[in-house]
């Protein structure tokens, strides 16, 4: 199955100044909050540390965005949102939803898992 057959799709970037790196999710149900979290720490690792240093505050404001948006309930594609260093030409942390919903709370995935498993049996 390819990754456009997916109904939830994204993608998270450290981008800038020769660096180049994401990390992306495709799936059925939607991303949780949590998953991404845990994606963007997933980015933070494949970066060098000095570019970490560099975009720490570019993460920081990408994870208070990802808990701000699980408290409304997610957000629906598309959504591209550009988190810039300040003084600098292109350094920056993206975060993408192509397709889908993303960024929503475990506890919904957990009802519609329940509500989908009593639909079906």
């Amino acid at each position: 199955m390819d990754s456009e057959d997916f109904q939830h799709r994204g993608r998270i970037q450290a981008q800038g100044d020769g660096l180049e790196e994401s990390v992306s999710w495709s799936q059925d149900l939607p991303i949780t909050a949590k998953d991404s979290l845990k994606l963007l720490e997933e980015l933070k690792n494949k970066i060098p540390k000095h570019e970490l240093k560099r975009r720490k505050q570019a993460f920081d404001k990408a994870e208070k965005f990802v808990l701000r948006v699980e408290e409304n309930n997610g957000v629906d594609a598309p959504v591209s949102k550009t988190f810039k260093i300040k003084d600098t030409k292109d350094v920056r942390v993206d975060i993408e939803v192509i397709k889908g919903k993303a960024f929503i709370s475990s506890i919904i995935i957990i009802f519609v898992s329940i509500s989908l498993w009593i639909y079906l049996s």
